[in-house]
C-alpha cells in the first residue's frame, strides 16, 4: 500500500477555549470548512480515533514528534501503507502506531485556530490535495514561524514570562541604580562631614544643599544622576529629609554590623566618655579596643600600629547622668549589636565619679553586674593633665603666669586694630614672613590665635591659650611666647602709645612680659613641660600597651628628677641670661611690690620648714632655684608618683612579666593573675613556656608586640600564651579615642546645624569616624526595600 491511499484529517486544537454558545460553535466550523487548506494533518488507513486519546504521539510543544521508525507499516486494503523515508521531506509529521496515522506536530502544537476537516485526500503528495499543499497552507506557515520561534525562545531560556520578567528585572535594575547613586553620595557627605541640607531646598533656590547639588553637579556627565532629578516622579523621588535619614541609618547600621562581627568572639576593653554638645544635649561616648589577629606585618614595624583596633559604636543621648543609667544605656547600646560583655576584660574612663566611682560608679556596677573579672583603667592622658593643673596651685606665682599668657590671648584676640599691628611688627621684624593675615578661632575650653602665611610660605605661627581640658596647649602657648618674645614686645611698646583703653591693657602687659621672674618661669616651664609632652603624645597612642606605658612614665620621672640639682639649672639659666641679653631684660631689677601675707599667729611659736601662702622676694638665680625651679620640679614629681601609683598591681606585675625586656619575663606565678582574668589553664600555660622559652632566645623579640608576632605562626601549639599577650595588649592606656570622637561631633554638629537629631548625629558621626569600612550599597538598597514594601517604584 503506497501514500495514495491515505485520508487526510484535520486534529482539533486546544487554544481557544472561550466558544461557549452554540451559534458561536457552527459559525466557527464554517470558517474551517470553507479553509480546508490552512489545516492541520491527521493521515489515517484504519482509525478514526480523536487526536485527544492518542496517546503514542508528541502530547504538548515540549515534546518531540513521534517518529517511529520500522521496517514495515501496516496497510491498508489497497495494500498501501505509511513510509519512514517521508520523516526527511517533511520534518513536521509525525506517526501513531496505535492509529496507523500521521500528524502535523506544527499545528497540533503551533496553530493559531481551531480546525476540524475530514476531508479525504487521495495522493499524499499531491501539489493539490496531499502533504504538500497542507505544508503551503497560511495555517501551516503561521504555525512554522510560531514553532521557530519557541524553538529559539527556548534555546536562550526565555518564554514570555521570562520576557515580562526580564522586563521588570531591567526596571528594577535601573531604580537601583538610582538608589545607589543618592546611597553613594549621602555617603560621601556623612565621610566628609559635609552638610547635606539646604536652607531652601526648593526647584526654584539657587542652592538646594550640598546633597542635591552634588547630585546636580554630577549630572552633566551621570546619566544616572540626571535621570534622578529629572526623571523621577515628583512623589517618588527619594530625595526628601526622612528618606536620607533612613539611608543614613542604614549605612551607619551595616558599619555596626562588621564592627559587631570583627569584635565576636575577642576579647574587648570598652571605653566610654561624655560631652555636651552645641544644642547643650548630653551624648554618650562608646568605644571597643580590641585586637585585630588578622594583621600580619611581615616584619614592618610600622604595620604595628594596624594591630590595635578602637571602633566607635555611636553616641548615646543621655536624660539623666547617675552611674545606673549610664551603665544601663551601655549595656542596652552593646546588646543591640550583639556584642557580648563576658569577653570584656577591662573598662577605661575618666576619673569622673560617676563613672570612675569606687562604690556606685559605673566602673564598679558594670564589674559587679557583667564582668566581675574586668579591671578598671583610670585614663592615663586624663591623669597627666590633672598633674600638670595640679601643680599650678601648689607654685604661688604659676597662677599670675598663666593668667598673664592667658591676657596675651584675649588682649590680641578682642581687637582686630591690635591683630593688624602685631602682623606689621612681625613682618617688619621678618619673623613669619609674607604674613598675610591673622584668623582667630574660638573653641570649647580653648582658644587659638592663627597667624596665617601666603601661599608662598607654607609654615604657620599659633598661640593656644593655656585651657584646663586641652592637653597640648601648656607646651604649645609657652614656646609661642618665647619664639614671638621680641614681636610681642614691639606690637605692645605701640599700642602703649596709642592713648585709647587698649594703651592701659599693654603696658600692663609690657610691665608683665618684662618682669624677671616671668621670663625665668617660662623657660622653667619650657623645659619641664616638652619633657611631659612627650610623656602625654604616648599616652595618646592606640599602640600603646599597659606595661609599655609604666616604662615610660618611670622614665619621664627619672628625666624630670635628674634636673633637680644646681648644675642643671645653672644651665637653665645661662640660656634666661642669654634671652635676656637679646631682648635687653634686666634680671636684677627689683620685683613689683606685691602685698605681703602675715604669718599666722598660731605659728608665732612655731619652726616653720614649708610654705604656708606667704611669698618672698625672688630676686637673684639662688632664690629663683629655690622657690621657682625646685617647688614645680617637686610638685610634678609628687602628683605624677600619687597618680600613677601602682594600681591594679597584679595584674600590672603579669602584663609587665610578657615584656621580653622584664627580669621575671614569663615567670608561671607572675602569670596567674592575667590567667584567672582571661580563664586560662595555668598548667598548660607552664607547659607552653617552658616550650617556648628555649625558642626565643633565637628569636631575640624586643617589645611584647613582637612576641606576639613570634608567637602567632605557632597558634596551635602556644594557645595560651597568645592568649595572654592579645589580652595584654587589650588593655588600654587611655581613652583618648573617645576624645577624638567628641572633636568630630563638634565638626559634625555646629551652630548652624544645632537641630539635628540624635540618632542622625550619632550615625553620621560613624560614618565620618570609622571610614576603614567599605559599605555594600546593594545590602543597603535591599533592607530599604523591605522597610517600603508598598514602595512606588519596585526596588526587588
Amino acid at each position: 500500500m503506497d501514500e495514495n491511499s491515505f485520508n487526510v484529517f484535520v486534529d482539533e486544537q486546544q487554544q481557544q477555549q472561550s466558544i461557549s454558545s452554540d451559534s458561536s460553535t457552527n459559525k466557527h466550523q464554517e470558517q474551517i470548512h470553507s479553509s480546508s487548506s490552512e489545516s492541520s494533518l491527521l493521515l489515517s488507513s484504519s482509525s478514526n480515533t480523536p487526536v485527544s486519546n492518542v496517546i503514542d504521539i508528541s502530547r504538548s510543544a515540549g515534546e518531540l514528534p513521534a517518529k517511529p521508525i520500522r521496517s514495515s507499516y501496516p496497510s491498508n486494503k489497497d495494500k498501501r501503507s505509511f513510509h519512514s523515508q517521508w520523516y526527511s521531506r517533511f520534518t513536521w509529521l509525525e506517526y501513531s502506531e496505535l492509529t496507523d496515522s500521521a500528524y502535523c506536530y506544527y499545528c497540533r502544537h503551533f496553530s493559531t485556530g481551531i480546525i476540524l476537516n475530514n476531508r479525504q485526500l487521495e495522493n499524499a503528495f499531491s501539489s493539490k490535495q496531499g502533504f504538500l499543499s497542507h505544508q503551503n497552507t497560511q495555517c501551516h506557515k503561521i504555525a512554522e514561524i510560531n514553532y521557530k520561534q519557541y524553538v529559539a525562545r527556548t534555546k536562550s531560556s526565555t518564554n514570555v514570562l521570562q520576557v515580562i520578567d526580564k522586563s521588570r528585572n531591567e526596571l528594577v535594575k535601573r531604580n537601583r541604580e538610582k538608589r545607589i547613586k543618592i546611597v553613594s553620595t549621602l555617603h560621601l557627605c556623612g565621610r566628609q562631614m559635609i552638610a547635606t541640607r539646604g536652607h531652601e531646598e526648593g526647584e526654584s533656590s539657587l542652592n538646594r544643599g550640598n546633597f542635591i547639588e552634588l547630585l546636580r553637579w554630577a549630572s552633566s556627565t551621570d546619566p544616572v544622576a540626571l535621570s534622578i532629578l529629572e526623571d523621577s516622579d515628583r512623589n517618588a523621588t527619594y530625595l526628601s529629609p526622612c528618606i536620607q535619614n533612613e539611608l543614613i541609618s542604614l549605612l551607619a547600621n551595616q558599619i555596626q554590623q562588621k564592627i559587631s562581627e570583627k569584635i565576636k568572639g575577642c576579647v574587648f576593653a570598652l571605653m566610654a566618655d561624655e560631652s555636651r554638645d552645641v544644642s547643650g544635649c548630653e551624648q554618650l561616648s562608646v568605644v571597643i579596643r580590641v585586637i585585630d589577629r588578622k594583621v600580619e606585618t611581615n616584619n614592618d614595624r610600622n604595620q604595628y600600629s594596624f594591630l590595635f583596633k578602637e571602633y566607635f559604636l555611636g553616641f548615646v543621648k543621655l536624660d539623666q547622668f547617675d552611674a545606673e543609667t549610664l551603665n544601663k544605656e551601655i549595656a542596652q547600646l552593646l546588646s543591640s549589636l550583639n556584642i557580648d560583655l563576658q569577653n570584656c576584660i577591662a573598662v577605661c574612663f575618666d576619673g569622673a565619679a560617676v563613672m570612675a566611682g569606687k562604690n556606685g560608679g559605673v566602673q564598679a556596677l558594670r564589674r559587679q553586674q557583667y564582668i566581675p573579672h574586668a579591671i578598671y583603667i583610670h585614663c592615663y592622658a586624663h591623669k597627666l593633665n590633672l598633674v600638670i593643673c595640679d601643680v599650678t596651685k601648689e607654685v604661688p606665682y604659676l597662677s599670675e603666669f598663666y593668667s598673664i599668657i592667658s591676657k596675651i590671648y584675649t588682649y590680641f584676640h578682642k581687637s582686630s586694630v591690635t591683630n593688624e599691628i602685631f602682623k606689621l611688627v612681625q613682618q617688619r621684624l621678618n619673623l613669619g614672613t609674607n604674613i598675610s593675615s591673622l584668623f582667630i578661632s574660638n573653641k570649647t575650653e580653648a582658644c587659638y590665635l592663627f597667624f596665617v602665611e601666603d601661599s608662598s610660605s607654607s609654615s604657620t605661627t599659633t598661640v593656644k591659650k593655656w585651657a584646663e581640658t586641652r592637653w597640648d596647649s601648656r607646651w604649645t602657648s609657652i614656646k609661642y611666647i618665647i619664639q614671638n618674645y621680641k614681636v610681642l614686645i614691639n606690637s605692645l611698646e605701640e599700642l602703649a602709645d596709642d592713648g585709647t583703653e587698649r594703651s592701659t591693657d599693654a603696658r600692663g602687659l609690657l610691665l608683665a612680659l618684662n618682669e624677671p621672674l616671668f621670663i625665668v618661669t617660662i623657660f622653667i616651664m619650657d623645659r619641664l613641660l616638652g619633657k611631659i609632652k612627650i610623656l602625654s603624645d604616648q599616652l595618646k597612642s592606640k599602640s600603646l600597651d599597659f606595661g609599655t606605658a609604666h616604662s615610660l612614665i618611670s622614665a619621664v620621672i627619672n628625666q624630670i628628677s635628674e634636673l633637680r640639682n644646681e648644675e642643671e639649672f645653672t644651665k637653665l639659666y645661662d640660656q634666661i641670661i642669654e634671652f635676656s641679653d637679646k631682648n635687653n631684660i634686666d634680671l636684677n631689677n627689683k620685683m613689683k611690690e606685691r602685698r605681703v601675707r602675715k604669718t599666722s599667729t598660731r605659728f608665732n611659736n612655731c619652726l616653720i620648714t614649708c610654705t604656708i601662702g606667704q611669698r618672698e622676694e625672688i630676686n637673684n638665680k639662688n632664690k629663683y632655684r629655690i622657690f621657682v625651679f625646685y617647688p614645680v620640679i617637686d610638685s610634678i614629681l609628687i602628683e605624677i608618683n600619687d597618680r600613677f601609683s601602682k594600681t591594679n598591681m597584679d595584674i600590672l606585675r603579669s602584663v609587665s612579666s610578657l615584656s621580653p625586656d622584664s627580669s621575671k619575663f614569663l615567670e608561671i606565678d607572675e602569670l596567674k593573675a592575667l590567667c584567672v582574668m582571661l580563664k586560662s589553664d595555668i598548667q598548660l600555660l607552664n607547659n607552653e613556656i617552658q616550650v617556648l622559652k628555649p625558642m626565643l632566645k633565637q628569636l631575640k623579640p624586643k617589645n611584647m608586640i613582637d612576641l606576639y608576632f613570634e608567637v602567632l605562626p605557632f597558634e596551635q601549639a602556644f594557645p595560651s600564651i597568645l592568649s595572654l599577650l592579645i589580652g595584654a595588649m587589650t588593655i588600654p592606656v587611655s581613652s583618648t579615642t573617645t576624645e577624638r570622637t567628641f572633636s568630630k561631633m563638634k565638626l559634625i554638629k555646629t551652630v548652624a546645624r544645632n537641630s539635628m537629631s540624635d540618632n542622625r548625629l550619632s550615625d553620621l558621626s560613624l560614618l565620618a569616624i570609622e571610614r576603614e569600612f567599605c559599605v555594600d550599597y546593594e545590602k543597603i538598597i535591599d533592607a530599604f526595600a523591605i522597610q517600603h514594601k508598598n514602595s512606588r517604584i519596585m526596588l526587588k
